[in-house]
């Protein structure tokens, strides 16, 4: 690595570490002072316990957004390079830094390489913090203003939860820390939707494994009785309960644990979501098709605005440079508008494909097109 790369590259990143500081810590600052009473909300001082009772919402400030600050890294991630690529390009033209370097024969592309490698490193930081650091941490992100202290296990009901075979599964409630169902109905169905029977149980126990076999998992099922709803069975004829009964299904703890998640959606890994797609309704499915699409695209999204930026921030007059500032503000801005409406569109009125990719394809030619019009 030569001189002018480590330069550039200490340069970016102190003003990466800058720019990543402002935004986050003005993002915090704004939403704590908005949400500030939801914190306080219950909180009871008194002369003797003022300090302790001080110290402990200090506490559950600094844990909920110690892990909030994963999701807000996401949300600034495609702006931050350009900010310091503006902060680099700025005070290297400001001390006539690239007129030197354009003297001596070096070209503007030379002096953007490093930036642009360094935003592609930066760029694995985000995929890390989305498929690995938010899915491991997403109970606590789902956690709102002021709740940092409350339970997380709660029991949900289940409804008309489709199965692979067809079959539709209700139950009462599901208790994700005993893994256990509580008044459990499931409605058999052929190929064309038409029930066939259904299996009615008091309670089910998840089991991991169950017999011999790939398939060693399966519910155990307490007080069941089967009803057989085919056309022409008598509904007179009463089914004789059994005590116990096994049924076995790909729909396990893991996979119900996704599905009542998917409010949280945002915060699951693309392996998550794509399972999470096998076992949801038409609907569903295609707005988890838009996360899926919109995800890999905004990783492009984000090079295309530093690539557009670029051309607008390398520049041989030094007077120019607070107009063509004004010119970057206003093409990322225009860019990152259009990729907004485009992912709000797309699961509506475009496909999730095109509506998440449709940005890509405008902008991506322009940054090319801006690059090749660079004067070196």
């Amino acid at each position: 690595m030569k001189l002018l790369d480590r330069y550039i590259i200490r340069s970016f990143l102190a003003n990466y570490l800058l720019a990543l500081g402002v935004l986050l810590g003005t993002y915090i600052l704004l939403d704590l002072i908005v949400n500030f009473n939801l914190f306080a909300h219950g909180a009871k001082y008194s002369s003797a316990a003022a300090w302790p009772a001080f110290l402990g919402l200090l506490k559950e400030i600094i844990s909920f957004y110690m892990y909030r600050s994963l999701v807000i890294f996401q949300m600034i991630a495609g702006v931050i390079p350009l900010l310091a690529a503006g902060f680099t390009m700025f005070r290297m033209t400001r001390h006539r830094e690239l007129t030197a370097l354009l003297a001596s024969g070096v070209s503007l592309y030379r002096v953007a390489a490093p930036i642009v490698l360094c935003a592609l490193g930066f760029t694995l930081l985000v995929v890390l913090d989305q498929e690995v650091l938010m899915p491991h941490f997403v109970n606590q992100l789902l956690r709102k203003h002021g709740q940092v202290t409350e339970t997380l296990v709660r029991h949900q009901p289940i409804y008309f939860l489709p199965e692979s075979d067809h079959s539709l599964v209700l139950a009462s409630s599901y208790n994700p820390q005993d893994e256990t169902l509580d008044h459990l109905r499931i409605i058999e169905r052929n190929a064309a939707g038409i029930p066939t029977h259904r299996i009615l149980a008091r309670r089910a126990v998840w089991r991991p494994r169950i017999g011999e076999g790939p398939r060693t998992g399966g519910w155990l099922l307490s007080d069941v009785v089967r009803v057989n709803d085919r056309r022409g069975t008598n509904p007179n004829v009463r089914p004789e309960p059994v005590p116990q009964m096994v049924y076995t299904t790909p729909l396990n703890p893991g996979q119900l644990k996704l599905i009542l998640r998917k409010n949280a959606v945002d915060y699951l890994a693309t392996e998550q979501i794509d399972r999470l797609i096998l076992y949801s309704p038409p609907a569903l499915r295609l707005q988890l098709e838009k996360i899926m699409y919109t995800r890999s695209a905004q990783l492009v999204i984000n090079m295309i605005m530093l690539l557009i930026g670029i051309p607008f921030l390398l520049t041989r007059e030094p007077r120019r440079l607070v107009g063509n500032l004004f010119g970057c503000s206003l093409t990322t801005g225009l860019c990152f508008v259009t990729t907004f409406v485009c992912f709000q569109l797309a699961g509506a009125n475009l496909s999730p494909f095109l509506g998440a990719w449709l940005p890509v394809i405008i902008f991506g030619p322009l940054a090319v097109v801006m690059l090749d019009g660079i004067k070196t």
